[in-house]
């Protein structure tokens, strides 16, 4: 498929988001020519693209796939255009259908469908922005994950997996190209940004014979049945070949020439300050937050969630202050430890298939700071074995341990992913992601699981809300900056009308614009699914049941939120209910216009420094995320 020749597809593709295989059509009253459009497009996806398929299906040839060339792929400049006229080809295609004609389940695939192209031919007008080498979501940390997770189950993919990492530099040397050319315009990372980058580089490069990307090839092929001792050692060789003698050295070149660039980005801060960088920030805010709201709308949303939430952490706090000062822990120690805990502790969810899991720390030459875990998704004719990966740098305490495998594991990614998957959903749903949805899935996981942690109530739930205040203010500062071109002193502004304290606005404004938009799916998705959770609580009162709303939340899989609130409200509706109207919040935005005051603003600063201290440390704390690979 052409669209996927575009960085940010190929990064996708690198991602490994989901992943299917070709099966019988299911009989639900289906429109079967709808059912047949998605499939043909699922398989032109997965015979475009290597990497896609591999991790995708383990085995492609019981699935009807033809094997793509091995190769990571090409990009230009030109793809841009291509891609946004298949999209749109593609879009015509899929609303020729009589959407009346549809089962509900093919209703919600389409809606998915639409709202995905909607956001390629939106995102392809931009090429200017489609940054290859940021610190959390470019090449350098993705191309690695994808490497190292590299599974090998027959003979042909070692052949295929040495194909592709010899065919890495040239992909490199293009989005090399391509970043010169962003540059030239002013459209380049900040310099604190490169600085992440060039580190992650220095690190990998640093080790030659003791590379992750030769040690565990190593490993595979000593593990790996049906080849003789001279084949495994050849392997051997030529893998050590590629890595030390183009892959390391193509690193190393990227090094060199993204320093040459350094400080192509003039004196803007944020990307509403170069030139068309608001447009295409609105356009990646939708795409992220899995919504149709504009950028003002989704700060909104921050404001009143962050009031709420700071209301509530206040309460608490007055009822209880030694809450602050408490030093609970989980009673576990392994990774392994948590997650059968918590796999057992999944009686609110409907249940899911039966899997396993594979638990690990990350070499630090591979990890990435800002990625504490992340869950390496399943083919869909492997759904039973599970990888999750730990970043072990940016993991404090056992504590965090349990929150972070609650997102990737149960009942977050891990469960999310393959309770879809179990209920044979349609292929090309598998293939595209719908990351708002998902992120906010698995952040909304680690707000429900930290209610079974075993902890005293008030201080599991300050738990939970240093979480959502975290994401959330991230969120506003990311809109606000990016989207919006705020300075510091109208963050400052911003951040002081909430209650908290402004010292955290430098390093708040470092962070958001070294990777615009790269928490908006986490802190956007966990406070559309919490007011939804609330606002089911609400309506149904002693009637809500945990296990029903999470089914009707779970039961299409990831899609556009407004899919799900419409999801939500027919739920209500035939329990003899409907969603509660919002209470009004002021708007917290620096308009220069005096606001009525909130009760957080007053109480923050009534109960005294201590509060306002720790919500500093804690917000200062927290600059990583999770990703589902």
């Amino acid at each position: 498929m052409k669209m996927m020749k575009k960085l940010t597809a190929v990064l996708a593709a690198l991602l490994v988001v989901f992943s299917t295989v070709v099966r019988p059509v299911k009989a639900e009253d289906n429109n079967i020519e709808f059912d047949q459009f998605l499939n043909d497009l699922f398989v032109e996806m997965m015979e475009e693209d290597y990497m896609t398929m591999h991790f995708s299906i383990a085995d492609y040839q019981r699935a009807g796939i033809t094997k793509p060339d091995p190769n990571i792929g090409r990009i230009k400049l030109e793809d841009y255009a291509d891609d946004k006229a298949y999209s749109e080809e593609v879009l015509k295609k899929l609303q020729s259908f009589d959407y009346e004609s549809l089962s509900e389940t093919q209703k919600h695939d389409y809606n998915a469908l639409k709202f995905h192209l909607e956001n390629e031919i939106a995102l392809n007008q931009f090429p200017d922005f489609d940054f290859a080498f940021t610190p959390t979501e470019g090449i350098i940390n993705n191309l690695l994950t994808n490497f190292t997770e590299f599974v090998f189950r027959e003979k042909e993919d070692i052949d295929d997996y040495l194909a592709v990492l010899a065919s890495t530099p040239a992909f490199i040397d293009d989005c090399l190209e391509l970043t010169k050319t962003q540059a030239a315009k002013g459209a380049f990372m900040t310099d604190s940004a490169l600085d992440d980058t060039l580190d992650q580089i220095a690190k990998f490069t640093a080790k030659t014979d003791d590379n992750q990307l030769i040690i565990i090839f190593d490993e595979n092929m000593d593990a790996f049945e049906g080849i003789t001792d001279e084949e495994r050692a050849d392997y051997k060789a030529r893998n050590r070949d590629i890595v030390l003698n183009q892959y390391i050295p193509s690193y190393a070149k990227a090094g060199e020439v993204l320093e040459t660039l350094r400080g192509s980005r003039g004196e803007a801060i944020g990307l509403a300050e170069i030139p068309y960088g608001a447009d295409y920030y609105a356009a990646k805010a939708r795409m992220k937050s899995s919504t149709d709201a504009t950028v003002e709308e989704l700060l909104d949303m921050c404001t009143s969630f962050l009031y709420d939430t700071l209301d509530e952490y206040i309460s608490i706090y007055r009822s209880d202050p030694s809450v602050v000062n408490a030093s609970e822990t989980v009673d576990m120690e392994t990774p392994e430890e948590v997650l059968t805990y918590l796999q057992n502790h999944l009686q609110d969810y409907p249940q899911g298939p039966q899997v396993t899991f594979d638990a690990k720390y990350l070499d630090p030459s591979v990890a990435n700071d800002g990625i504490v875990a992340y869950y390496l998704n399943p083919p869909l004719d492997a759904l039973k074995d599970n990888v999750i990966k730990i970043n072990g740098n940016a993991v404090a305490d056992i504590n965090e341990l349990y929150e972070t495998l609650s997102h990737e594991g149960f009942p977050g990614h891990l469960y999310q992913i393959t309770w879809y998957l179990n209920t044979d959903p349609s292929w090309l749903r598998t293939a595209i992601n719908l990351i708002g949805y998902t992120e906010g899935w698995a952040m909304y996981s680690e707000m429900r699981a930290w209610e079974f942690s075993g902890l005293s109530a008030n201080y599991a739930r300050m738990n939970a809300l240093d979480t959502a205040m975290n994401y959330v203010l991230d969120c506003a500062a990311d809109l606000g900056v990016n989207g919006l071109g705020w300075k510091e002193d109208q963050l400052t502004e911003y951040i002081e009308d909430l209650g908290f304290n402004s010292a955290i606005v430098p390093q708040l404004i470092d962070f958001v614009t070294s990777d615009p938009g790269v928490l908006l799916p986490y802190g956007i998705g966990l406070l559309q699914f919490e007011t939804m959770y609330k606002d089911s609580v609400k309506a149904l009162g002693t009637k809500f049941e945990p296990i029903e709303f999470n089914r009707m939340l779970l039961q299409y899989g990831d899609r556009p939120f407004g899919e799900v609130r419409k999801d939500m409200k027919a739920w209500l509706e035939a329990q003899g209910s409907e969603v509660p109207s919002p209470t009004p919040v002021p708007s917290a935005s620096p308009s220069g216009e005096p606001e009525p005051a909130h009760s957080s603003s007053t109480l923050i600063y009534a109960i005294g420094g201590a509060l306002v201290l720790l919500l500093v440390v804690v917000l200062l704390a927290r600059r990583s995320y999770k990703k589902s690979a």
